[in-house]
């Protein structure tokens, strides 16, 4: 009975793991993928529109204090990723821990990659539709990350 109770409970965790993971956002605030340049703009003012490669972006430059830049990619006049890098000092005063935390507290554990390349740690989370990657360098604060990504 005992073994029962524990696969039921375990299966039951699993299960709302999965339900928690499908339901991630998919797309970036309250912006879902697929809107357009100007729906971005309007709801993030003050940024640019540029071409990189074959890929149109919208970049803001230091939209707050605690963001250096947020970058905002479209296909197709159609939003496909958005990249956001934080600021240096908003980094190194709030703690690379903290700011880790906060996203497996909004997303879940997620699954660590050190794999891409060796001085970067890289946490990544996925739901049906998204893909969420935070990544830093331990020692480079201003290479500290947070891209969502239209799988």
């Amino acid at each position: 009975m005992e073994k029962r109770l524990l696969l039921l409970i375990v299966f039951v965790l699993l299960f709302a793991l999965e339900v928690s993971a499908a339901q991630i956002f998919a797309g970036y605030g309250k912006i879902p993928w697929g809107a357009d340049a100007h729906s971005v703009a309007s709801a993030y003012p003050k940024g640019k529109m540029m071409k990189m490669g074959p890929q149109d972006v919208y970049r803001q430059d230091a939209p707050s204090r605690d963001i250096k830049q947020r970058s905002f990619a479209f296909v197709g006049n159609k939003l496909v990723a958005v990249s956001v890098t934080y600021s240096p000092e908003y980094v190194k005063k709030s703690g690379i821990e903290k700011l880790l935390a906060a996203q497996q507290k909004r997303y879940g554990q997620g699954t660590i990659d050190r794999s891409g390349a060796p001085h970067m740690v890289t946490y990544r989370w996925q739901g049906k539709d998204i893909r969420i990657t935070f990544a830093y360098a331990p020692k480079r604060p201003e290479m500290t990350v947070l891209m969502y990504e239209k799988k």
